[in-house]
């Protein structure tokens, strides 16, 4: 039993459950970290700079952020005197899908003609579109779309680099999510200079995509071609594929127009089903995070055997 806690496999079910169990002060959370890497984003990147000065600071922004990050958490973890529990709490840091579970939460109860307002106003810090016009169709679109987007970058992925690299994978993971979301090209500001965190980002989210999006679309064959030829076209088209098995699965279309800084931006339309209810971020959620934990049990079950048979 004893070397079966200390196994990556373990380490991974136990912080994804008492992440899923316990709760979490905001301020102690990883995302409480983005209004310091924005503010460093505005000291670092020139306003007054050539596109590829912009992209040559957003490089080496990375590298002052995740640098310092990796050696302090090597030197910390040399020091502790267990490391599986080192391993366990330092990924159960890095994991955050509670915010999501409660931000579709209140979205189910909000996104009313009466309180659309109120959640708008809920939504906003979560969504880079503008929220203005939203209608509780596009709120609940906006909102299922950033669930899908969020839990990949803040619970799939850092679990994946934790079990493909150890803790350094999964900071390496949550760092990129951190740093794309304060540093988003789709911000004004960081249109260039965001591009590095941006790309990272995607490179690292898409081995954790296609776990995801595996099971859904193994289901899904025949029609498997002709529906991600849309999701092809999305600005990061692993993401847009799957969103497009998500809507799929689901009978909800996702996708269309949206407002970014002002400027219509016109994306497919994914799905052909209905329109989007107030339940659907959650069900997104709950389908992903199935996934998800079939995927951890799985690990858990071969690690098991490999100990039994070794």
């Amino acid at each position: 039993m004893t070397a079966l806690a200390s196994t990556t496999a373990a380490i991974m079910v136990g912080a994804a459950l008492l992440e899923a169990l316990l709760p979490w002060p905001a301020r102690f959370r990883p995302g409480a970290t983005v209004p310091l890497l924005a503010r460093l984003g505005h000291k670092v990147y020139r306003p007054d700079g050539s596109p590829s000065q912009q992209r040559q600071a957003g490089l080496l922004a990375l590298l002052v952020v995740w640098v310092p990050c990796a050696a302090g958490l090597w030197a910390v973890r040399n020091l502790s005197l267990s490391e599986p529990l080192f391993d366990l709490l330092f990924l159960l840091l890095m994991l955050e899908s509670r915010p999501l579970r409660e931000l579709a939460q209140g979205s189910r109860a909000l996104a009313t003609q009466e309180t659309l307002v109120v959640a708008r106003l809920q939504a906003a810090s979560w969504l880079r579109r503008e929220t203005g016009a939203l209608s509780v169709m596009g709120l609940n679109k906006a909102v299922s779309e950033t669930c899908v987007l969020r839990l990949v970058g803040q619970w799939a992925g850092p679990l994946l680099g934790f079990a493909l690299a150890g803790v350094q994978g999964a900071l390496l993971w949550r760092l990129a999510q951190l740093m794309n979301q304060a540093w988003s090209p789709k911000q004004a500001e960081f249109v260039h200079f965001g591009r590095a965190a941006s790309a990272l980002y995607q490179g690292l989210c898409a081995p954790a995509i296609l776990l995801l999006a595996l099971p859904l679309a193994l289901t899904r064959l025949r029609q498997l071609g002709g529906k991600l030829r849309l999701a092809l076209r999305w600005p990061y088209p692993a993401m847009g594929g799957l969103l497009s098995l998500l809507a799929q699965s689901t009978g909800c279309r996702l996708g269309g127009p949206r407002y970014y800084q002002g400027q219509l931006v016109r994306l497919p339309v994914l799905g052909d089903g209905s329109e989007p209810d107030a339940a659907l971020p959650r069900r997104l959620l709950h389908r992903l995070l199935l996934i998800g934990w079939g995927w951890l049990g799985l690990s858990l079950i071969l690690t098991l055997m490999a100990l039994t048979h070794g």
